[in-house]
This record gives structure tokens, C-alpha cells and sequence, in this order.
């Protein structure tokens, strides 16, 4: 997609839509996304067998994610240090009645699976860490990679690249790991780098397509860049109402983004608005709040990731005041672009 060049006379609005493409510009311009050897020195993980017990604590903590892989549901419980999950059949109630799959992180941000290793960013150990379930039910650790980055953040399984994707969210940094067909060890195929967002808080990607677009709160928008090259082909800023950008996520005809707070730090403006475009959330009238419609209280909850879900997604909130506790559900979008809401999590 092309940048637009507005002449001299341009209205005010448009001017300062120039500026705001400017300023990510400037950020960009020093990009490179050359393989690089990693840094993340792999190991074997410390063995440690999880027994299977049941979670002690009745709601989540400022949680970032819940996920449905290979049969299970799990929940990243950001400030208990742990993931929890549960069969579907033990969904209702509290959290009490989940188990803990591991509890040795420190602040873990994002988990995924390639239905057969499940994959954790353990952001505030600098970590990335490998389990296998074995069949007893207990979870076993099976690898660490320590040093990825700074504050490793997210992490994807990709099915059409066979790889998972984990993001730094300080250095501009994306590992990309394999497992080979017939184990279960994986190792680090490359690193990609995106050099403006080195030293801005990043907190996420999402694979759209052919491209990755990264949620940037440290450059204050959205960038896009190929997935095979990494070379940038898109900026697109956003208004200081939605500042705090956690996650922008491709559903049904429109783009749904999350925001923690605005530009400000005001974390009573978290919200979740969708547009037709990643450009659309830079002038009001161009996007639409739906955090209401998706279940959520504006100033009472702050939504986080947004995770692929059997053709729907999760949307995670964290409670933010009051007896406001965390919680999840699973929404999609009809043909229409009406949303349809589905289960309830704890």
C-alpha cells in the first residue's frame, strides 16, 4: 500500500494525519530484516514433571490469554505466574476448578501449540520454554531458551511456514523455531529484525496474510511488513484515544483492535474498536467501539489478546475495578458484520 502525500494546502485533519505517517516513517527508515545468528542459546529444559493438580486460586490475575489447543483449554495467568487449563467438561465455575500446567514463569504473556509441543513466552525470564504432555495427563518440560531478547511477548504457532514465531517486545526481534517431523526438540531457524521498533514497547503481531502486522504503543500505530522479507510495507497510525494498542486482529471484514488505555496511560479508556482497514483507527469516524458488544465494560475492564478459536476468537479482559474479575469469551462475525457471542470463561 502506497503513502499518501498531501499538498500544502491540505485541511488541518489531513495535515495532521501527515505527521502522525511522518513520525512512523522517520521511526522506519533505518530498517533492516537480515537473518542474524540467534541469541537465544537453546538447552534442555529442566525435566520437571507438572503432577496434575488442581489450581488454587478462584479468578485470574491480570490474565493475557486464553487459548483452545489440542482439545484443552488454557489460560495465561499473567500475575500468578502460571498457565491453567481445563477439560471442556470443567469449564463453568471459577479457576478452581482448572490445573496448573506449570507454574515456574515469571509473568508469562502467551502460549500456543503445534498440536504437538505447547510453546510458552516467559516474558519476564527473557525465556522461551517447551512442554509435552505425556499420557497421564502430567505436563513435562522439554526445552529453555534463555535470552530471547527482552521480554519475549507473544508467540504463534504458523501452519503454512511449520514454524512458531515469538516476538521481543523491546528489541524489534522475531525468533522463528522448527521442530523437525520426528521429535520433539525445536531449534531456532532464524531471527528476523525490525529496527525502528528497537526500544519500543511492542506488544504483539498477528500473521495476516502474506504479511505481519505488529501493534506498536512505543510508535504509537501499526506496521506492516512482509512475511517472507520483512521490509515494511505499511504504517498506519493511530489516534491518542487508542494509544495503548495491545493486539489488532483480522476478523470476518473488519479489523478489531484492543487498546489498554490511551496514548496517556489512562487505563479507564481501554476499549476494543473494529474498522475496515489497519488505516481506519487514525480519525474517529472511521472505526467503531465494540467493546459493549463484546461483553465488556469500558473503565471497569482492559481487554488483551485476541486468539484464534475453531473459526471464532477468544477475546480475553482483565478486571480493572471493583469486583470486576478477569474473564474470556468467544465471539465471531457473521457475513453481515454483526457479532455473534459464544461461551463464557472464568
Amino acid at each position: 500500500m502506497g503513502l499518501l502525500i498531501f499538498q500544502e494546502g491540505a485541511c488541518p485533519m489531513m495535515r495532521k494525519l501527515l505527521k502522525a505517517v511522518t513520525g512512523l516513517i522517520c521511526a522506519a527508515v533505518t530498517v533492516l530484516a537480515l537473518p542474524c545468528e540467534a541469541d537465544a542459546a537453546p538447552g534442555l529444559g529442566s525435566g520437571a514433571v507438572f503432577p496434575v493438580r488442581f489450581n488454587e486460586y478462584e479468578s485470574t490475575y491480570v490474565s493475557s490469554q486464553t487459548a483452545y489447543l489440542n482439545g484443552l483449554y488454557f489460560t495465561v495467568d499473567t500475575y500468578h505466574d502460571r498457565i491453567i487449563y481445563t477439560e471442556p467438561e470443567n469449564v463453568g465455575g471459577d479457576t478452581s476448578r482448572w490445573k496448573i500446567m506449570a507454574d515456574d514463569l515469571n509473568k508469562p504473556h502467551c502460549i500456543c501449540s503445534d498440536g504437538i509441543i505447547y510453546l510458552v513466552a516467559d516474558t519476564d525470564n527473557n525465556r522461551v520454554v517447551t512442554y509435552a504432555r505425556v499420557a497421564t495427563g502430567e505436563f513435562v518440560e522439554i526445552q529453555s531458551f534463555e535470552n530471547v531478547g527482552i521480554r519475549p511477548h507473544y508467540c504463534v504457532y504458523d501452519a503454512a511456514t511449520s514454524s512458531f514465531y515469538v516476538w521481543s517486545s523491546y528489541t524489534g526481534e522475531m525468533y522463528i523455531y522448527k521442530r523437525p517431523a520426528n521429535g520433539l526438540l525445536i531449534r531456532v531457524d532464524r531471527v528476523r529484525r525490525v529496527d525502528c521498533l528497537y526500544g519500543v514497547y511492542t506488544r504483539s503481531f498477528t500473521i495476516d496474510g502474506n504479511n505481519i502486522l505488529f501493534c506498536s504503543q512505543g510508535v504509537g500505530g501499526i506496521i506492516s511488513v512482509n512475511k517472507r522479507t520483512f521490509r515494511i510495507n505499511g504504517l498506519y497510525p493511530v489516534c491518542d484515544e487508542l494509544g495503548g494498542i495491545v493486539q489488532i486482529a483480522h476478523i470476518g471484514n473488519h479489523y478489531y483492535l484492543t487498546t489498554s488505555s490511551d496514548r496517556f496511560g489512562d487505563r479507564s479508556r481501554a476499549t476494543i474498536v473494529r474498522s475496515t482497514s489497519p488505516g481506519g483507527f487514525y480519525f474517529t469516524g472511521q472505526y467503531e467501539e465494540v467493546i459493549t458488544q463484546l461483553g465488556g465494560v469500558r473503565g471497569s475492564c482492559v481487554p488483551y489478546y485476541l486468539t484464534p478459536a475453531s473459526g471464532a476468537y477468544f477475546a480475553r479482559f482483565d478486571g480493572l475495578s471493583g469486583d470486576y474479575k478477569d474473564f474470556a469469551l468467544t465471539f465471531a462475525e457473521d457475513p453481515f458484520g454483526n457479532i455473534l457471542i459464544g461461551n463464557r470463561f472464568p
